[in-house]
This record gives C-alpha cells, sequence and structure tokens, in this order.
C-alpha cells in the first residue's frame, strides 16, 4: 500500500459557518471562506519517499469540497521556499497554492478569489522515477470546479522560481497558473478574470524521458484536451480525496 505523505498549511482559515464535515472525504462550508498563508525566510518542505504520493496544499481546496458562495484564497511569500517532492517510480507529486483541486463547487452566488504573490521564492514540484506524474496549481482550478458567477485569479511572481518537474520515461509534467484545468464550469452570471505577471522570474514545467509530456497553462483554460489526457484516468485529481 502506497503510504500518503501529506502537509496542509493555512495560517488563516475562517468561514461564516464552522466546516462541517459529512464524510472523511468531503467538506461543506455553506457560505464564505477565507484561506491566508504568508510566508517569509521560512522554508516548507513535503517530501515522500519509495513508490509514494507527495500532496501539499496551501491555503487551497482540495477533494470533495462545497462552500455555498464566496472563497478568498491568498498566499504571499517573500525569500522562502515550498517544495514538494516524491521520489521514485510511479511517484505523484500534487502541490496546490491558492487554489481549488477535485471535485470544488463555491455556488449559490458565486465569486472565488484567487491570488499567489511570491517574492524572491522558490516553488518547485517534483516527481522522480518512470510514469511519474508531477502536478502543480497556483491559483488556479483543476478538476470538475463549478463556481456559479465570477472568478478572479492571479499569479505575480518576481525574482522568484517556480518549478514543476516529471522525471523519467512515460512521465508526466502539467502546471497552471491563474488558469482553469479540466471541467470547470463557472456559469451563473458568468465572468473569469485570469492573470498573471512576471518580473525577474522564471517559470519552467518539464517532464523528461522518453515518451514524457508536459503541459503548461498561465492564465489560460484547458479542457484536458492533451496529446495525453491527464484526466483520462483521474490523474488530474489523484490523491484529492474523491
Amino acid at each position: 500500500m502506497k503510504t500518503l505523505a501529506l502537509l496542509a498549511l493555512s495560517t488563516l482559515a475562517s468561514a461564516a459557518m464552522a466546516a462541517q464535515p459529512t464524510s472523511p472525504a468531503s467538506i461543506s462550508i455553506t457560505g464564505t471562506s477565507y484561506q491566508t498563508a504568508s510566508i517569509s525566510n521560512t522554508t516548507v518542505r513535503n517530501t515522500s519517499h519509495e513508490n509514494n504520493d507527495a500532496l501539499q496544499n496551501m491555503a487551497s481546496n482540495s477533494g470533495d469540497i462545497s462552500i455555498a458562495g464566496r472563497s478568498e484564497q491568498s498566499v504571499s511569500t517573500l525569500r522562502g521556499t515550498v517544495t514538494n517532492e516524491a521520489v521514485n517510480r510511479d511517484d505523484f507529486a500534487n502541490q496546490n497554492i491558492s487554489s481549488n483541486a477535485g471535485k470544488v463547487m463555491v455556488a449559490n452566488g458565486g465569486k472565488s478569489y484567487q491570488t499567489s504573490n511570491l517574492t524572491d521564492t522558490d516553488v518547485t514540484n517534483k516527481a522522480e522515477g518512470g510514469s511519474a506524474d508531477a502536478l502543480q496549481n497556483l491559483a488556479s482550478n483543476n478538476g470538475e470546479v463549478t463556481i456559479g458567477g465570477e472568478s478572479h485569479q492571479t499569479v505575480g511572481s518576481t525574482n522568484s522560481t517556480v518549478s514543476n518537474l516529471a522525471s523519467g520515461s512515460n512521465a508526466l509534467a502539467t502546471q497552471n497558473l491563474s488558469s482553469n484545468f479540466g471541467h470547470v464550469t463557472i456559469a451563473a452570471g458568468g465572468y473569469s478574470s485570469q492573470t498573471t505577471y512576471l518580473a525577474g522570474a522564471i517559470v519552467a514545467n518539464q517532464a523528461l524521458g522518453a515518451n514524457s509530456h508536459a503541459a503548461q497553462n498561465i492564465a489560460s483554460n484547458d479542457a484536458c484536451d492533451e496529446p495525453r489526457d491527464p484526466c483520462a484516468d483521474g490523474r488530474c485529481q489523484r490523491g484529492s480525496g474523491w
């Protein structure tokens, strides 16, 4: 059985009503959620070895989450390091920063604000070994996400490095910055604002090895229509809890 390494970090989380777990893999908030993570001169590291999954979330919703109106997610880093790494064959490294991943629904009036501001920071997500998958989201929606009107996604990177790497044969590397990836529906009144600004920054997404595939989205909408569809077998939600 695989070992699960999970680090969930949120320095501030509040809601109009307390979260009400309805099952081990389901959370319902019923209106308004604020999630903020601030990192300064700090190292945040999550690592798993030997055919493992490494999953790390910062100010993010992952799994079967229902908020029912408004959600604000913000991550700010200054001279910090954020690393998520799975080492070995068939590994899966999934890192979410101010993002929604999995079966997430905000609905009932909608509105979702996602912001990732990086300054002098290294953000790394890595899966190593044959058939390894590396998936990283910054201020993005990934999976079957229904918001129900209005969505603001912003990623700012200054003198920072954002890297996603899957190494080995048949490796898959997918990275999203202020993007919608998967089966995402905003609907209700519509409207979607996606912004990524870079200054002296490096943004890298790499799949190394034979038959490998790298997909990167920056301020984009991607319905998973890739040469190698990472959503076809549920890999874009793998380990998200549903």
